[in-house]
């Protein structure tokens, strides 16, 4: 008895501190190494950024000379020469544009990989989820399989049924022990898989009975549209940078002394657009932004058929589900009006194994039903864009 008040305590124990979803989420997001990774991709935007907008450094060139003119002594003479290129009008707003859409596309990347995360979490909570309802439904037909064993021994112990009767009801008993192993090995191997999807090295107590609702109709956008566009709009700021054929010219100073005389020089060193004039770079980003925005229109359509039917689909589901419950607890009662049969020698043991085994398997078709409903669910939310950075 003290044992068994220890236990019970320790599964309370467990029962208060379990975590519920949202917060196990929250973990998972705070200390993803996978998450942390991507999210560089921001800062190494930013470095590109900068490498996109930086001017170019000047180059200075000093020379040393000796002149020998004749019949005349040595003399010394040196050149400094100072370069500098100058960007060219409007090609600085340019690239800014293009260094804004760079940091645009990586942030809607992370944006993209931690709603891709949470997705696949919360399909890998859902399966751990279900594997536990299983495993307590492979606990209840046991206890089922259990109570038939005692009561086929008591009237085997009567005389009223055969042993061979009795044997069948331990075999049935024996199945479902079975069974119950084998649904511990998934529960448990599904477990470790979320747990190392989430990148969390602790153990922790997880409720399994967390449900998903679909989200309220927001202003979000699926975040693999979201990324499509943002790379449309780099490509299409790369193209309005190539349209200029020159981005540079050099502005130089220069002195020379010779033996007898000092010069000064000021010019320009401007570039000529004979046989590179970057139409072919121009031509790759233009065609790039056109194959994004087709990208971008297929994907929309595709993600309004599978929203519509992802409405439908739940619909449907839940009102088969709503009828599978009331027939489980429908059979439910029957199967213990067929155990008092039993117990009074009224009903065959087959017939109450069969009762036994509609009820497990109606019961199975309700958990496969809700695992449906919230996996459609979880997928809806994650096209609408609920799973975004802003959520």
């Amino acid at each position: 008895m003290f044992k068994k008040s220890i236990l019970v305590s320790l599964g309370l124990c467990a029962i208060l501190s379990a975590q519920d979803f949202d917060t196990f989420l929250q973990n998972a997001l705070h200390n993803s190494p996978y998450l942390q990774a991507n999210k560089l991709a921001i800062s190494q935007a930013d470095a590109n950024s900068a490498i996109v907008q930086r001017y170019k450094n000047p180059t200075l060139e000093l020379e040393a000379s000796r002149f020998r003119p004749d019949r005349e002594s040595d003399a010394n003479g040196y050149r400094a020469a100072l370069t500098q290129p100058i960007r060219l009008w409007g090609v600085g707003d340019d690239r800014a544009s293009l260094a804004d859409a760079t940091k645009a596309e990586a942030k809607e990347f992370v944006t993209l990989k931690r709603a891709d995360f949470i997705k696949r979490l919360s399909l890998l909570y859902i399966e751990y989820s279900i594997n536990s309802s299983l495993l307590a439904l492979a606990q209840e037909e046991m206890q089922v399989a259990q109570t038939i064993v005692d009561i086929s021994y008591a009237r085997y112990d009567a005389g009223t049924i055969a042993k061979i009767k009795y044997l069948q009801a331990k075999v049935d008993l024996l199945r479902s022990q079975n069974i119950l192993q084998e649904q511990k090995a998934k529960t448990v191997a599904s477990y470790y898989k979320l747990l190392a999807f989430a990148g969390l090295q602790e153990e922790v107590e997880i409720e399994k009975d967390y449900n998903f609702r679909l989200t309220a109709s927001n202003d979000s956008q699926a975040p693999s549209l979201a990324y499509i566009a943002a790379q449309q709009k780099k490509q299409e700021a790369a193209a309005t940078l190539n349209t200029h054929k020159i981005e540079w010219m050099s502005l130089y100073g220069e002195v020379e002394k010779e033996r007898d005389q000092k010069s000064y020089r000021v010019g320009i060193e401007i570039p000529l657009a004979i046989f590179n004039t970057k139409k072919e770079e121009r031509t790759i980003a233009k065609l790039q932004a056109k194959k994004s925005a087709f990208l971008l229109k297929n994907q929309q359509q595709q993600l309004g058929i599978v929203l519509k039917s992802i409405k439908k689909e739940l619909a449907l589901l839940q009102g088969v589900l709503d009828s599978t419950q009331k027939l489980y607890a429908t059979q439910k009662e029957l199967l213990v009006m067929y155990e008092e049969g039993y117990k009074i020698a009224n009903i065959n043991l087959i017939e109450l194994q069969n009762i036994k085994n509609q009820m497990i398997a109606t019961k199975e078709k309700t958990i496969t039903l809700k695992k449906k409903i919230q996996q459609n669910i979880v997928n809806y939310n994650y096209a609408v864009g609920a799973y975004n950075e802003s959520k």
